[in-house]
This record gives C-alpha cells, structure tokens and sequence, in this order.
C-alpha cells in the first residue's frame, strides 16, 4: 500500500487502496488453481500496479486528458531517489510521516496513519481509540478528502520539521505493536507480525540521525522488551499463558 502510494501520489489514496484490494481479490481466486507464487508481496505488488495502470488508463479515455494521464504513470513508474542521505528510503516509513501532515487534525493523522500504512481495519482503529468503527471511518473520508483539496505531496518533511511529527509517528507504531501484542479481532490472539513490522521501523527511525532521539530509543525498548517473550505467549491452541506458565527458553 504505501509502496504504490509512493507511485501514485497521496491524491489518490483510493485509487492505491482498490488496487491493493483488487490483487488480493484476484490472489485469492487464481492462487487455489495456479498455487502460490515464488515470491507473494512481488506478486501482490506488481498485480496491484497493473490495476492502478488500468484505472488510469481508463481515466484517460472518459476524460480525454492523454497528456495529464500520462504525466502521472510516468510520475510513479520512474520514481526519483532520495534527494540526500538525509531522506528516508523506506515506503512504509516515509508515507507515515506525509501522514502527519500538520494541516490534519491529530485524531486524522493517526486513523489515516493505522489504515493506510499499517493496515488495521476501521474496527481495529475504532477499538484502539475507545470510538466506534463508523466514526473512524467518516474521520479516513474527510482526512482523504483535506488531502486532496490541499493536494498534499507524498515528501517527507525536511529536518527541521521531523520532530514534529515524530511524536505522532511513534504513537502509531505503538497502536500498532498494541494490536499484534493483543489482537481485537480475528481468530489470533496475538499477531506476531504487527508487532515485528512495528519494531523494524522503529528500528529503522533509531538508525536515523534525525529521529535517534530518546523518544524514539524508549518506544523501541518498550516494544523488544514486550516483543522478547511473542514466541512464548500462547499455547499450542492458541491461548494466552500467564507470565509464570511461559516458556521462558523461548524467550528471545
């Protein structure tokens, strides 16, 4: 999702995430028949691309605007690097900083942040903010719509201003982390794979020298101390063990 948002642009949020939603689709329909391929996420990736390919294409002719269409295709498929080695070269990590943006309100940063980089469902979000998973999702339409209106670049912020959003962005990955320690729905308990990309980009914002803060080093604590016992949590059944029945040779 954010690799294909990096492409398209954050105006057309939407767009990226029916693609998402249209590869999964078609994984889930031809994988059972053709297996599943050598590699899933390039798959996926790829699969998700053709079909924002196709809608702008078909954007193209409803509106006759080949230069416009053409313009933007060539904008993602020919990406620009970084500009500096101060920039962020990871996806993930740099769409949750546009996420940030301080012309979104707080509450808007942080739904915008869980759904469209990390993932988590309306519901999910709902339960991580103590709401109901329709406002989260009247709060994603209007946050989309703001970011269209001001045409919001995906960028990330210069030096200066990182530390302003770093505090929104570590609050993220902790809500993060929180629902793959203790999933709020689903048949798992615990979602081990929540918590570990939560703590690869936290480790990724400790590398950087303009996020290494202490901030930055006690959520990343916080989340190897809690993430250190994962492995250990849940019987063969799926349940959760108390501290004092866990394995602890399986303590990492």
């Amino acid at each position: 999702m954010a690799s294909l948002a990096a492409h398209l642009g954050t105006h057309r949020l939407l767009l990226a995430e029916d693609a998402v939603q249209e590869a999964l689709v078609r994984a889930l329909q031809t994988w059972p028949y053709r297996g599943i391929p050598e590699n899933p996420a390039a798959w996926l990736t790829q699969a998700a691309k053709n079909v924002a390919l196709d809608a702008l294409r078909r954007e193209q002719t409803w509106q006759r605007k080949e230069a416009q269409i053409t313009v933007e295709q060539e904008r993602w498929l020919t990406r620009a690097e970084p500009e500096d080695e101060s920039d962020f070269t990871d996806d993930t990590l740099r769409m949750l900083f546009v996420c940030f943006h301080p012309q979104l309100s707080v509450e808007a940063q942080l739904a915008l942040a869980l759904r469209t980089v990390c993932g988590l469902s309306p519901a999910e979000i709902g339960t991580a903010f103590l709401t109901s998973e329709a406002a989260i999702a009247k709060r994603l339409v209007r946050a989309r719509q703001l970011i269209r209106d001001l045409a919001l670049p995906f960028a990330v912020p210069g030096p200066s201003e990182l530390p302003g959003r770093l505090d929104g962005v570590l609050g993220a990955l902790y809500l993060l982390f929180n629902e793959g320690y203790k999933a709020s729905s689903g048949e798992r308990l615990v979602r081990e794979d929540l918590c570990h990309e939560a703590i690869r980009i936290a480790t990724l914002l400790a590398a950087h020298p303009a996020t290494d803060g202490p901030r930055t080093f006690a959520l990343l604590s916080l989340m190897f101390l809690n993430g250190a016992r994962l492995a250990a949590r849940t019987d063969d059944a799926g349940n959760l063990l108390r501290l004092h029945e866990q394995n602890r040779a399986a303590w990492d």
